[in-house]
């Protein structure tokens, strides 16, 4: 007859919930630290897992349900085995808040199938399982205290000594092309000593932040330290339902408008601002990495936009709280189409109630608090997972679009391209078109040679500038110039910049006409280049011709950027901006457009 075995194990610790969340949800790395073998998915089925151990000769396989948790206090699996001699196991982990930190209740429930797993349970578990349990709970404690708790770093060095010294070679490339030594140091030592996890998947942003160093800085370093050989590059596709990765693509031309992800059983197009991230794994010449090892095949951390995951039996109904930032999420239910909007603010609602029926959601935008106590009311006939999910992408994302409009990536790069005929969509960037007023002129007053010579050297003063603020120049037409950028802002500034060195580089004055408008965009290849197409390039193009030289032309869009607008009011001339309409060939409704001649507003007035 099968027997239960419950184990109940208490810590207190130090840390606050929030602070051992990351470590103590993120049960892949538990498992791994805990001395568990590496595991195997054969396949997905109705989202249940069918997982096996991955060790020679001994056979355990088990069927794994989702995850259920609440951010920060509670997460809980149940796996049912098939083979060994365990039924199965249910884990569940509680995070509570203390007077001095958070005091950690952990269950373990295990049934046995034979007499083998009515030994190993008392022993593997009961006993082993105890105390290497608290043993990495309270070293995830000291781990969550200190000033770099997201860099999970190993004391001993995980290089050899040539390896070593083969990397700090190539560091020395980094240093000679003027990186940030700071950057460079911070590198070389999470190469030496981040456990594997950590280096499986680096993302720049996310080690700036921790680093408290410029995130542009480092993700540019990302890229040299690519080209030089210190790291490769992967450009990973995510599923817009469960944000897990379902392509590791090493190169763009590999990349494709569409995917499928077998967890979630859907079809969905690639976005280069939303889900294709860029992340590194170390060159295997530097260090030896296994991207494919995997301890466990599901848990919180891999689904951090989603707040919590519970099941709410039929006609039921259960209370839960937990803590958010502000912004928009949905709260769906897995038998119901469509989703409850609502809307976190800090003076948002303390409490409130959710019914789930068969007649849908309640319409509108609900004001909930940061932290929201949820009463999830199941009226319909069939058990349901409930979810609230940020709307929101990680702004730790180095997206594919935040890439490939830096200059360092076009310089470096230029192959990295898509297919031929492949397109893919960008939710939003922002274009800016320039060209030069009386070349032609030029050409004529000062001779072929003096005035190619000028005309290069505001190529050179374009580019420089746009660089320097994060755009890049996607092509030039003649004496004229595209670029693409992350922001209105940046652009702003890029060509504020460009105007001011053309004054002071004396006669014949070069005056530039400068038009710039943000929208949705398609991604392609034309000749062998990283170019865009559609509507909101079209315009950009239009809009230089509305400036009489030394004049920004710029949409609605931009206007509406509060960004530009402080920009403009601290530097821009007073009463200088003016909006107009303005007729845009191809288009039958005249668009509203602003207007304003780019020069130094005197900083003393005021």
């Amino acid at each position: 007859m099968a027997k239960e075995f419950h184990y109940t194990w208490t810590w207190d610790l130090q840390s606050s919930p929030e602070a051992l969340w990351p470590f103590m949800s993120d049960t892949n790395r538990f498992n791994r630290d805990t001395g568990l073998p590496p595991i195997i998915l054969l396949e997905i089925m109705n989202g249940v897992k069918r997982t096996k151990f991955n060790i020679p000769v001994i056979n355990i396989e088990w069927e794994e349900e989702p995850f259920e948790w609440t951010y920060p206090t509670h997460f809980g699996v149940l796996r049912r085995y098939k083979t060994g001699p365990l039924q199965q196991m249910r884990v569940d982990c509680q995070l509570q808040r203390s007077e001095n930190g958070t005091r950690i209740i952990y269950n373990v429930w295990a049934t046995s199938r034979n007499i083998l797993g009515d030994i190993a349970i008392p022993l593997g578990v009961g006993i082993f399982s105890a105390k290497k349990f608290e043993a990495i709970t309270r070293r995830y404690d000291r781990i969550a205290e200190s000033s770099n708790s997201i860099m999970l770093m190993t004391k001993r060095e995980n290089l050899s000594s040539a390896r070593r010294v083969n990397l700090k070679s190539k560091m020395e490339q980094l240093k000679n092309q003027n990186v940030d030594e700071s950057i460079i140091d911070r590198l070389f030592e999470f190469l030496n000593h981040a456990d594997d996890f950590s280096v499986q998947r680096m993302r720049p942003y996310a080690l700036a932040d921790g680093w408290n160093l410029p995130r542009r800085a480092m993700l540019e370093t990302f890229l040299r330290a690519t080209r030089i050989g210190i790291l490769d590059m992967y450009w990973d596709l995510l599923c817009p339902e469960c944000r897990g990765v379902t392509e590791d693509i090493s190169h763009l031309s590999d990349v494709h408008a569409t995917s499928h992800c077998n967890t979630c059983q859907i079809d969905f197009s690639a976005n280069f601002d939303h889900n294709i991230e860029v992340i590194f794994r170390p060159n295997a010449s530097v260090r030896e990495v296994d991207k494919t090892i995997e301890f466990c095949v599901g848990n919180p951390q891999r689904q951090t936009h989603i707040m919590f995951s519970t099941i709410v039996q039929p006609h039921e109904n259960l209370s839960l709280s937990t803590m958010i930032d502000e912004g928009r999420y949905l709260l769906r239910a897995s038998q119901l189409s469509g989703a409850q909007n609502f809307l976190a603010t800090k003076n948002g609602a303390k409490k409130v109630d959710v019914l789930a029926s068969d007649a849908g959601w309640q319409t509108g935008l609900f004001e909930i608090g940061l932290m929201p106590y949820i009463n999830l009311i199941n009226e319909t006939d069939h058990a349901q997972v409930f979810e609230l999910v940020h709307s929101a992408w990680s702004d730790q994302s180095a997206t594919a679009a935040d890439v490939t409009t830096l200059q360092v990536f076009r310089d470096l790069f230029s192959s990295e391209v898509f297919r031929p005929g492949e397109e893919i969509s960008i939710g939003s960037t922002t274009l800016m078109f320039t060209d030069l007023r009386g070349s032609t002129k030029l050409y004529r007053e000062i001779g072929d040679a003096q005035a190619f010579s000028r005309v290069r050297e505001h190529f050179d003063i374009l580019e420089r500038a746009i660089a320097a603020e994060g755009g890049s120049v996607v092509k030039t037409i003649g004496d004229a110039v595209m670029a693409a950028f992350r922001s209105p802002e940046a652009a702003i500034r890029a060509i504020w910049d460009v105007q001011k060195e053309l004054t002071s580089r004396g006669q014949p004055l070069l005056m530039i006409k400068v038009g710039i408008h943000q929208g949705p965009c398609i991604a392609v290849n034309l000749n062998d280049r990283l170019d865009y197409f559609g509507s909101t390039v079209n315009i950009t193009s239009r809009l230089p011709g509305f400036s009489t030289g030394g004049e920004v032309i710029f949409s609605q869009q931009i206007h509406e950027n509060p960004e530009v607008m402080a920009f403009l009011e601290k530097n821009a001339l007073p009463n200088s901006m003016t909006k107009f309409s303005g007729d845009i060939r191809g288009y039958d409704e005249p668009m509203d457009l602003w207007k304003v001649k780019m020069g130094e507003a005197n900083k003393d007035e005021g």
